[in-house]
């Protein structure tokens, strides 16, 4: 019998905190901070910026908690956990560790939620 440890993370984020700081002046080295060029690049085809920034900070942030719960000295940086759409517009993780890594974002009205389900 195989034992399955799942690591889990969850992570909810004001859409209008993330829209203030994208247009403040240090919106582009926020991007720049935590987003990848390939997510950057990703957002020119999103209507709503703000929603789509939040709802990857989001993933992200539940992804770093999922990976520290089994792994505390584990150092993963905003930016090198990717999360982009597949062509059917499933986000999905690209990230250097070895985990399977599932995610799933939702938005509704101001907030994005985020859940990640590591299997380990």
């Amino acid at each position: 019998m195989r034992l399955i440890m799942l690591n889990l993370g969850v992570d909810i984020v004001a859409i209008d905190r993330i829209q203030s700081i994208l247009s403040s002046d240090k919106g582009l080295r926020f991007m720049k901070k935590i987003f990848s060029d390939q997510e950057i690049a990703e957002s020119e085809n999103k209507g709503d910026k703000s929603q789509y920034f939040s709802g990857r900070f989001a993933a992200k942030e539940a992804i770093k908690k999922a990976l520290s719960s089994y792994d505390m000295s584990a150092n993963h940086t905003f930016k090198s956990i990717q999360i982009l759409n597949s062509s059917s517009g499933k986000p999905y993780v690209l990230s250097h560790s070895n985990q399977d890594i599932n995610i799933s974002i939702s938005h509704d009205g101001n907030y994005a939620v985020a859940f990640c389900v590591i299997d380990k």
